[in-house]
Protein backbone atom coordinates (compact mmCIF):
# COMPACT_ATOMS: atom_id res chain seq x y z
CA UNK A 1 0.00 0.00 0.00
CA UNK A 2 1.19 3.38 -1.12
CA UNK A 3 0.09 6.60 1.01
CA UNK A 4 -0.37 9.95 -0.18
CA UNK A 5 -0.80 12.99 1.62
CA UNK A 6 -2.28 16.41 0.79
CA UNK A 7 -3.92 14.11 -1.59
CA UNK A 8 -7.29 16.43 -1.97
CA UNK A 9 -5.42 18.66 -4.65
CA UNK A 10 -4.76 18.83 -8.40
CA UNK A 11 -1.28 16.68 -7.60
CA UNK A 12 -2.42 14.54 -5.47
CA UNK A 13 -5.78 13.47 -7.83
CA UNK A 14 -3.71 12.63 -10.51
CA UNK A 15 -1.24 10.34 -8.25
CA UNK A 16 -4.11 8.40 -7.30
CA UNK A 17 -5.88 7.87 -10.71
CA UNK A 18 -2.76 7.07 -12.30
CA UNK A 19 -1.36 4.96 -9.63
CA UNK A 20 -3.86 3.62 -8.71
CA UNK A 21 -4.01 1.16 -11.75
CA UNK A 22 -0.46 -0.44 -10.79
CA UNK A 23 -0.76 -0.22 -7.19
CA UNK A 24 -3.08 0.20 -4.23
CA UNK A 25 -2.84 3.75 -2.56
CA UNK A 26 -4.89 5.02 0.14
CA UNK A 27 -4.89 9.15 0.87
CA UNK A 28 -4.45 11.48 3.47
CA UNK A 29 -6.20 14.69 3.58
CA UNK A 30 -7.92 17.08 6.10
CA UNK A 31 -11.75 17.02 5.45
CA UNK A 32 -13.98 14.29 4.88
CA UNK A 33 -15.59 15.74 1.95
CA UNK A 34 -13.15 14.73 -0.12
CA UNK A 35 -13.50 11.21 0.59
CA UNK A 36 -15.81 10.38 -2.27
CA UNK A 37 -13.89 12.44 -5.45
CA UNK A 38 -10.67 9.90 -3.87
CA UNK A 39 -12.11 6.32 -3.51
CA UNK A 40 -13.79 7.21 -7.14
CA UNK A 41 -10.36 8.15 -8.52
CA UNK A 42 -8.79 4.57 -6.88
CA UNK A 43 -7.93 5.44 -3.65
CA UNK A 44 -9.19 2.52 -1.25
CA UNK A 45 -9.02 3.93 1.70
CA UNK A 46 -8.99 7.97 2.99
CA UNK A 47 -7.28 9.02 6.00
CA UNK A 48 -8.83 12.25 7.68
CA UNK A 49 -6.22 14.47 9.64
CA UNK A 50 -4.10 17.01 9.93
CA UNK A 51 -0.33 16.78 8.80
CA UNK A 52 0.73 17.47 12.16
CA UNK A 53 -1.51 15.60 13.88
CA UNK A 54 1.00 12.58 14.62
CA UNK A 55 -1.18 10.21 15.99
CA UNK A 56 -3.58 10.08 12.85
CA UNK A 57 -0.49 10.08 10.66
CA UNK A 58 1.12 7.16 12.97
CA UNK A 59 -2.35 5.33 12.30
CA UNK A 60 -2.73 6.14 8.50
CA UNK A 61 0.96 4.99 7.94
CA UNK A 62 0.21 1.66 9.88
CA UNK A 63 1.46 -1.16 6.97
CA UNK A 64 2.58 1.34 4.39
CA UNK A 65 5.41 0.85 1.92
CA UNK A 66 5.61 3.84 0.72
CA UNK A 67 4.82 7.51 1.21
CA UNK A 68 3.91 10.28 -1.85
CA UNK A 69 4.54 13.42 0.60
CA UNK A 70 2.79 16.70 -0.74
CA UNK A 71 2.50 19.41 1.12
CA UNK A 72 -0.48 21.93 1.10
CA UNK A 73 0.50 24.67 -1.38
CA UNK A 74 2.38 27.90 0.50
CA UNK A 75 1.98 25.89 3.87
CA UNK A 76 3.94 28.18 6.49
CA UNK A 77 4.81 24.82 8.52
CA UNK A 78 6.03 22.88 5.37
CA UNK A 79 9.78 22.23 7.29
CA UNK A 80 7.55 21.71 10.31
CA UNK A 81 5.70 18.75 8.42
CA UNK A 82 8.22 17.51 6.73
CA UNK A 83 9.80 16.36 10.09
CA UNK A 84 7.24 15.12 11.09
CA UNK A 85 6.56 13.09 8.31
CA UNK A 86 9.77 11.77 7.99
CA UNK A 87 9.66 10.95 11.69
CA UNK A 88 6.70 8.93 11.26
CA UNK A 89 8.02 7.21 8.60
CA UNK A 90 10.69 5.64 10.32
CA UNK A 91 8.96 4.88 13.54
CA UNK A 92 6.89 2.54 11.12
CA UNK A 93 9.35 1.45 8.54
CA UNK A 94 8.37 3.17 5.22
CA UNK A 95 10.49 1.66 2.50
CA UNK A 96 10.48 4.52 0.31
CA UNK A 97 9.69 8.05 1.31
CA UNK A 98 8.98 10.00 -1.83
CA UNK A 99 8.54 14.21 -1.98
CA UNK A 100 6.96 16.42 -4.03
CA UNK A 101 8.83 19.70 -4.47
CA UNK A 102 9.19 22.30 -6.86
CA UNK A 103 11.83 23.03 -9.67
CA UNK A 104 15.11 25.27 -8.19
CA UNK A 105 14.62 24.81 -4.34
CA UNK A 106 17.17 26.78 -4.26
CA UNK A 107 16.17 30.26 -4.35
CA UNK A 108 15.91 31.78 -1.07
CA UNK A 109 14.15 34.49 -2.42
CA UNK A 110 11.11 32.45 -3.07
CA UNK A 111 10.46 31.39 0.37
CA UNK A 112 7.93 28.05 -0.30
CA UNK A 113 10.93 27.07 -2.52
CA UNK A 114 13.51 27.07 0.50
CA UNK A 115 11.32 26.04 2.64
CA UNK A 116 11.34 22.75 0.36
CA UNK A 117 14.91 22.54 0.09
CA UNK A 118 15.25 22.28 3.86
CA UNK A 119 12.66 19.77 3.78
CA UNK A 120 15.34 17.73 1.13
CA UNK A 121 17.94 18.24 3.71
CA UNK A 122 16.64 16.29 6.18
CA UNK A 123 15.30 13.42 3.58
CA UNK A 124 18.86 13.12 3.35
CA UNK A 125 19.45 12.76 6.68
CA UNK A 126 16.57 10.53 7.74
CA UNK A 127 18.13 7.23 6.44
CA UNK A 128 14.90 6.29 4.51
CA UNK A 129 15.84 5.28 0.32
CA UNK A 130 14.10 8.41 -0.76
CA UNK A 131 13.14 10.05 -4.22
CA UNK A 132 12.43 13.82 -4.04
CA UNK A 133 10.81 15.02 -7.52
CA UNK A 134 11.20 18.50 -8.72
CA UNK A 135 8.31 19.51 -11.39
CA UNK A 136 8.52 22.73 -13.15
CA UNK A 137 4.89 24.58 -13.30
CA UNK A 138 2.15 23.04 -14.27
CA UNK A 139 0.42 23.42 -18.34
CA UNK A 140 -2.60 22.86 -15.95
CA UNK A 141 -1.66 26.23 -14.24
CA UNK A 142 -2.33 28.25 -17.59
CA UNK A 143 -5.77 27.36 -17.38
CA UNK A 144 -6.53 29.67 -14.72
CA UNK A 145 -6.26 32.32 -17.74
CA UNK A 146 -8.65 29.46 -19.56
CA UNK A 147 -11.62 31.99 -20.09
CA UNK A 148 -9.75 35.12 -20.86
CA UNK A 149 -7.64 32.99 -23.45
CA UNK A 150 -11.06 31.57 -25.48
CA UNK A 151 -13.13 34.96 -25.15
CA UNK A 152 -10.83 37.53 -25.31
CA UNK A 153 -7.30 36.17 -27.09
CA UNK A 154 -4.98 37.76 -23.75
CA UNK A 155 -3.00 35.59 -22.00
CA UNK A 156 -2.50 37.81 -18.48
CA UNK A 157 0.35 36.79 -16.13
CA UNK A 158 2.13 39.05 -13.07
CA UNK A 159 5.28 38.95 -14.71
CA UNK A 160 7.38 39.75 -17.09
CA UNK A 161 5.85 38.16 -20.58
CA UNK A 162 9.33 37.81 -21.89
CA UNK A 163 10.79 35.95 -19.30
CA UNK A 164 11.53 32.40 -20.10
CA UNK A 165 9.60 29.47 -18.28
CA UNK A 166 9.35 25.35 -18.48
CA UNK A 167 6.29 23.78 -17.99
CA UNK A 168 5.52 20.18 -17.29
CA UNK A 169 2.23 18.08 -17.96
CA UNK A 170 0.41 17.20 -15.11
CA UNK A 171 -0.17 13.81 -16.86
CA UNK A 172 3.22 13.40 -17.04
CA UNK A 173 3.86 14.02 -13.30
CA UNK A 174 2.11 11.66 -12.27
CA UNK A 175 2.98 8.76 -14.64
CA UNK A 176 6.60 9.64 -13.27
CA UNK A 177 5.67 8.96 -10.12
CA UNK A 178 3.81 5.56 -10.75
CA UNK A 179 7.52 4.77 -12.17
CA UNK A 180 9.45 5.77 -9.18
CA UNK A 181 7.16 4.15 -6.71
CA UNK A 182 6.50 0.65 -8.69
CA UNK A 183 9.82 -0.04 -10.70
CA UNK A 184 13.09 -0.32 -9.47
CA UNK A 185 16.53 2.04 -9.63
CA UNK A 186 14.75 4.84 -8.59
CA UNK A 187 15.96 5.72 -4.95
CA UNK A 188 18.14 7.62 -3.30
CA UNK A 189 17.71 9.63 -6.72
CA UNK A 190 16.86 13.86 -7.35
CA UNK A 191 15.14 14.43 -10.69
CA UNK A 192 14.33 17.94 -11.72
CA UNK A 193 10.84 17.55 -14.48
CA UNK A 194 10.24 19.54 -17.19
CA UNK A 195 8.57 18.85 -19.85
CA UNK A 196 9.35 21.88 -22.50
CA UNK A 197 12.74 23.41 -22.97
CA UNK A 198 11.90 27.07 -22.02
CA UNK A 199 9.77 29.61 -23.31
CA UNK A 200 8.19 33.13 -22.69
CA UNK A 201 4.50 33.89 -22.89
CA UNK A 202 4.87 35.31 -25.62
CA UNK A 203 5.73 31.94 -27.36
CA UNK A 204 3.00 30.25 -25.27
CA UNK A 205 0.55 32.57 -26.65
CA UNK A 206 1.68 31.66 -30.21
CA UNK A 207 1.30 28.38 -29.53
CA UNK A 208 -2.34 29.01 -28.04
CA UNK A 209 -2.99 30.95 -31.36
CA UNK A 210 -2.15 27.89 -33.34
CA UNK A 211 -3.72 25.30 -31.54
CA UNK A 212 -7.30 27.15 -31.03
CA UNK A 213 -6.93 29.10 -34.48
CA UNK A 214 -7.19 32.61 -32.91
CA UNK A 215 -5.29 35.71 -31.86
CA UNK A 216 -4.29 35.52 -28.20
CA UNK A 217 -1.25 38.22 -26.89
CA UNK A 218 0.40 37.66 -23.92
CA UNK A 219 -0.25 41.15 -21.37
CA UNK A 220 1.29 41.71 -18.08
CA UNK A 221 -0.83 42.52 -15.49
CA UNK A 222 0.49 44.90 -12.43
CA UNK A 223 0.82 42.66 -9.34
CA UNK A 224 -2.11 45.46 -7.40
CA UNK A 225 -4.25 44.75 -9.90
CA UNK A 226 -3.35 40.65 -9.44
CA UNK A 227 -4.11 40.97 -5.56
CA UNK A 228 -7.51 42.71 -6.51
CA UNK A 229 -8.63 39.64 -8.05
CA UNK A 230 -7.61 37.28 -5.45
CA UNK A 231 -9.81 35.75 -2.78
CA UNK A 232 -9.73 33.38 -0.03
CA UNK A 233 -5.98 33.40 0.61
CA UNK A 234 -3.67 33.94 3.79
CA UNK A 235 -1.63 36.85 4.16
CA UNK A 236 1.08 34.36 4.24
CA UNK A 237 0.61 32.83 0.76
CA UNK A 238 -0.41 36.21 -0.85
CA UNK A 239 3.27 37.32 0.18
CA UNK A 240 5.02 34.69 -1.23
CA UNK A 241 3.63 34.65 -4.47
CA UNK A 242 3.93 38.48 -4.90
CA UNK A 243 8.32 37.33 -3.84
CA UNK A 244 7.50 34.53 -6.43
CA UNK A 245 6.14 37.03 -9.29
CA UNK A 246 9.05 39.73 -8.77
CA UNK A 247 11.84 36.59 -9.46
CA UNK A 248 9.76 35.39 -12.18
CA UNK A 249 9.56 39.01 -13.80
CA UNK A 250 13.29 39.30 -13.62
CA UNK A 251 14.52 35.57 -13.86
CA UNK A 252 11.36 33.40 -14.88
CA UNK A 253 12.06 29.33 -14.17
CA UNK A 254 14.01 27.47 -16.76
CA UNK A 255 14.73 23.90 -16.98
CA UNK A 256 15.56 21.16 -19.74
CA UNK A 257 13.43 18.18 -20.66
CA UNK A 258 16.18 15.66 -20.93
CA UNK A 259 15.19 13.65 -17.39
CA UNK A 260 11.85 13.59 -17.77
CA UNK A 261 12.23 12.15 -21.64
CA UNK A 262 14.58 9.37 -19.76
CA UNK A 263 12.26 8.51 -16.88
CA UNK A 264 9.46 7.92 -19.76
CA UNK A 265 11.30 6.61 -22.05
CA UNK A 266 9.46 8.53 -24.82
CA UNK A 267 8.75 12.29 -25.49
CA UNK A 268 7.62 14.01 -23.04
CA UNK A 269 3.75 15.77 -24.05
CA UNK A 270 4.12 18.95 -25.50
CA UNK A 271 1.74 22.42 -24.84
CA UNK A 272 0.67 22.04 -28.16
CA UNK A 273 -0.57 18.72 -27.31
CA UNK A 274 -1.80 19.88 -23.89
CA UNK A 275 -3.48 22.55 -25.46
CA UNK A 276 -5.39 20.58 -28.49
CA UNK A 277 -6.46 17.93 -25.76
CA UNK A 278 -8.41 20.67 -23.31
CA UNK A 279 -9.73 22.39 -26.11
CA UNK A 280 -11.52 19.36 -27.67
Amino acid sequence: MILITGASGKTGKAVIKTLSQVESVCAFVRDKKHVDILKSLGSEKVFIGDLEDKSALLSATKNIRAIYHICPNMNPHEVHIGKIMLDIAKQNGVEHFVYHSVLHPQIEIMNHHWQKMRVEEMIFESGIPFTILQPAPYMQNLLANWKSIVENGILKVPYSIESKFSFIDLENLAEVAKIVLTEPNHKNAIYELSGTMPMSHIEVAEIFSKVLEREVKAEKMEIRDWRLGVTGSSEYALENLVRMFEYYDKWGLAGNSNVLKWILKRESNSLEGFVDRINN
